[in-house]
């Protein structure tokens, strides 16, 4: 049966601005759990700095709440640690593209079986909206009234340069799909990668509810092909969300590991105590 939602709910009130993508974001999460029978003991979410770190004491799981951008190898030494847990990473596109850049190559390239959730509402809003990687080239934000003048980076591009086995796209302004989303990436076996596109009311009014409703459209189905699927992601006149790609054929990094074959424990289960009192006193 299906875990109410209620049982990821804690006391602790949310502080983020009326309008702010992460409500819809945390009920989804909530909604997903709970539809796969994954009870709150059984989840482990890692959180990053910044308006989505702020989720770590809203969410009734064993939540963890790390450095900026180093949310995704906090998921990675937790799934290595321990795979019975369902293991997912939540960080935003500050900290992801900034600091944790190579921690997200990396997870894709080793396909480690956890869930990454990048929220991208395309600026620094815990500090006040400073420019991010996402920001688009030209807009005025805080510090830079003339204007961003670097080119803006790809969430999507960077993701299908490192060959991923899954990645999709959601939207906080639809959290009933983004929860479907949610559900296939949590099942599928490797690396999920979700770039949630995060309305951001306070600091990116420019990206409204209407701007994204002229702009959206959903898949159907994932594309066939990497090469399709890199033509979506390019295309900047439409957004699509949905499941983009889909490749079951790359093993996990666990898969890969001759060492651990055969193995019925997980690696938490073989950590002991050893008596080092002798090995210490050889400091005195």
């Amino acid at each position: 049966m299906p875990i109410p939602i209620t049982q990821y709910n804690k006391e602790v009130k949310p502080t983020w601005c009326m309008g702010c993508g992460n409500y819809a974001i945390h009920i989804a999460i909530k909604k997903a759990l709970g539809e796969l029978e994954i009870t709150p003991n059984q989840a482990f979410v890692t959180f990053d700095i910044g308006c989505s770190g702020n989720g770590a004491d809203k969410i009734n799981v064993n939540a963890f709440k790390g450095l900026h951008g180093r949310s995704i190898p906090l998921a990675i030494g937790s799934h290595l640690a321990n795979r019975k847990m369902t293991v997912l990473a939540t960080i935003g596109d500050g900290g992801c593209l900034h600091e944790g850049l190579d921690h997200l190559i990396h997870a894709i390239r080793s396909n480690y079986n956890i869930t990454i959730l990048i929220h991208n509402n395309q600026n620094f809003a815990l500090t006040t909206g400073q420019a991010t990687a996402t920001t688009p080239e030209g807009k005025k934000m805080y510090g830079l009234p003339d204007g961003r003048p670097e080119r803006e980076m790809s969430i999507g591009e960077i993701v299908f340069s490192s060959k991923p086995s899954f990645f999709a796209r959601g939207y906080s302004g639809d959290p009933l799909q983004l929860t479907e989303i949610l559900k296939e990436a949590i099942l599928h076996k490797g690396c999920s990668v979700i770039e949630i596109m995060q309305i951001c009311p306070t600091y990116n009014k420019e990206s409204s509810l209407e701007w994204f409703a002229q702009r959206i459209e959903k898949l159907d189905k994932p594309l066939s092909t990497i090469n399709k699927a890199k033509e979506i992601i390019s295309m900047h006149e439409k957004i699509k969300t949905g499941i983009i790609y889909t490749d079951k054929s790359i093993p996990t990094f666990y898969d890969r590991l001759e060492n651990r074959k055969g193995l019925g424990t997980e690696l938490v289960d073989e950590v002991k105590q050893y008596d080092i009192s002798k090995l210490l006193e050889d400091f005195k």
